[in-house]
């Protein structure tokens, strides 16, 4: 593990920690690059970052689209569906009670349909997944060729051997991805191990290569992996809102207790009709209609809160995403837990094999729940 840099931070910088810092595992520090010399060839791929950053840039910007757009049509509808349920507890139509104001509450499931043919249009859940896919794989990519110990062995003594070696592997890669989507489709429906890791596995011929490799990895490759899952799925949403373990949470409770208030209040409105259509149950009153619609009303309207609640997490996906991500952590965690209790080179790259397997099985889980999400259709 590479120890603490002797190098000042530049005058002005924030300090280090204090901050949320995204791809610190591609893009490190000169520091680190300094400390691990033999290898900084490896470490660190300018042309990786400028497509990482590309794909990273498409897809925060197709992210933002499709759930702004979904989010927006959901709430639209629920809108709608609202003033249906308000119609009903008052007995007459929005529109005839409040005039313009009542027509656009009950004009919003046109404009939810225009945002969802919009949201289709824009393909923007495709091209998200399309986008962390190409991003994923480059990271994959990066990483993976640590396990090819015959080529990182090349580094001390036939640098240029190296270079040429994976300029070859990076063209390969860069023509694979000029078909993101077709590649994408095979990898999600069509598991191959073979596929899976771009960079066949063998043994390290230089065993101080091996150690300064597996040191760095352990830094780049398991802290990262188990902070990501961590970040995810901790309840400390007051760094980006409410967290996801948080947002589940709230909004099943919202589903739950309104559809318990919509069952109560259908129950109480049935009664009530028991009474009108049989009056030896109990006194009949002209009144009972009255309480009967408000029931009724009442009823639809916790009903659409429930629907939306429910909506808003399939939109967001939020159980399988959280229980996704603590399943990923746990196995991260287990692997870990095996790397420290063996000592030999071979066994070491044998657990880190594990964990990049790991990581195209997390991509691929997290590309079938993101391409099912869902808010309205």
């Amino acid at each position: 593990m590479a120890g603490p840099s002797s190098h000042a931070s530049p005058v002005g910088s924030p300090p280090l920690g204090l901050g949320t810092e995204y791809n610190h595992d591609l893009n490190v520090s000169e520091e680190f690059l300094a400390q691990n010399a033999v290898i900084r060839d490896a470490l660190k791929d300018q042309r990786l970052l400028e497509m990482f950053a590309h794909y990273e840039a498409e897809a925060k910007s197709c992210k933002r689209s499709f759930q702004a757009l979904g989010f927006g049509s959901l709430v639209f509808a629920t809108i709608s569906l609202l003033s249906v349920a308000l119609s009903v507890l008052l007995g007459n139509s929005l529109a005839s009670a409040y005039g313009l104001w009542g027509a656009l509450l009950e004009f919003g499931s046109v404009t939810s349909i225009i945002l969802l043919v919009l949201n289709r249009i824009g393909r923007y859940r495709v091209r998200w997944c399309q986008a962390v896919f190409c991003r994923e794989r480059l990271r994959q990519w990066h990483f993976q060729k640590f396990l090819d110990g015959a080529l990182m062995s090349l580094l001390p003594g036939q640098p240029a051997e190296f270079k040429a070696e994976m300029d070859r592997r990076w063209n390969i890669l860069r023509q694979n991805l000029r078909d993101g989507y077709g590649m994408m489709t095979a990898f999600v429906h069509h598991r191959s191990g073979a596929r899976d890791l771009l960079h066949h596995p063998s043994r390290y011929s230089d065993p101080h290569v091996a150690t300064i490799s597996w040191d760095a990895m352990c830094i780049l490759r398991f802290e990262h992996q188990l902070g990501y899952g961590e970040r995810k799925i901790e309840p400390q949403g007051e760094l980006v809102g409410l967290a996801l373990e948080e947002q589940a949470r709230l909004s099943e409770s919202v589903a739950n207790l309104s559809l318990f208030g919509a069952v109560v209040a259908g129950a109480l409105a049935f009664a009530l009709s028991l009474r009108q259509a049989f009056p030896a149950l109990g006194v009949s009153s002209p009144s009972n209609e009255d309480y009967s619609r408000i029931l009724a009303g009442s009823a639809l309207l916790l009903a659409v809160i429930s629907a939306a609640s429910r909506a808003y997490r399939a939109g967001y996906t939020l159980p399988d995403e959280i229980e996704s991500y603590g399943e990923y952590r746990n196995r991260v965690s287990e692997i870990k837990a095996v790397c420290e209790n063996v000592t030999s080179a071979e066994d070491r790259f044998r657990q880190l094999e594990r964990l990049e397997e790991e990581a195209v099985a997390e991509l691929r889980r997290f590309l079938k729940m993101k391409m099912r999400a869902s808010f309205v259709y």
